[in-house]
């Protein structure tokens, strides 16, 4: 869907749209898409109006980083991991489901959401991410501070990664038998 300007700046200028956008973004790098390209990286959103004067600027959507940083700015293309490690003070758990079958992707986040909820964490989030796919999100918040005594903003990328193998091979089996079960899924 091709959004006009005047549409898009009726909803940036929205305040509780703005507040809410600068919420998220906090801690956070902001990749902020102009048409078919990106912006200038990195950057970040500080204040509300910071979004109403992207958007005046042809901003046609804002993407956040699942790590949070010190100081999202301080991000270049040539750091070190060992320099990138001191920048982060967490990340958020994304996990994109996607799949060409609308009702399958549907199962499947059904089935983590329920799975990660059975281990206790009720911090989840379902956005829809426009197409056929879910982002479901847990903030760092929700992990504990160490694990295997080490900082749990320490296991970037290795944590959400062996979060999220978990997690497959605990719905792998269950998805298969709804996918595959007589009525299950119509129109696939």
């Amino acid at each position: 869907m091709d959004l006009n300007k005047s549409t898009l700046l009726l909803h940036y200028k929205r305040r509780d749209i703005q507040e809410a956008m600068v919420l998220d973004a906090q801690d956070k790098e902001v990749g902020i898409r102009y048409g078919v390209g990106f912006g200038k990286r990195p950057d970040m959103l500080q204040y509300p109006n910071d979004v109403l004067e992207c958007a005046k600027n042809g901003a046609t959507s804002f993407h956040t980083s699942e790590e949070r940083w010190s100081n999202p700015l301080q991000i270049h293309s040539e750091m070190k991991p060992g320099d990138m490690e001191d920048l982060r003070i967490g990340w958020d758990l994304v996990i994109d489901i996607d799949c060409k079958f609308v009702a399958y992707t549907i199962l499947a986040a059904d089935l983590v959401i329920k799975a990660i909820k059975h281990h206790g964490v009720s911090a989840v989030s379902c956005k829809f991410s426009g197409g056929s796919g879910f982002h479901i999100g847990i903030p760092f918040e929700a992990f504990p501070e160490k694990v295997y005594e080490k900082d749990t903003r320490l296991w970037f990328p290795d944590g959400p990664r062996a979060v999220a193998e978990y997690i497959s091979s605990l719905i792998n089996e269950p998805l298969g038998k709804l996918m595959l079960a007589d009525g299950g899924v119509e129109g696939v």
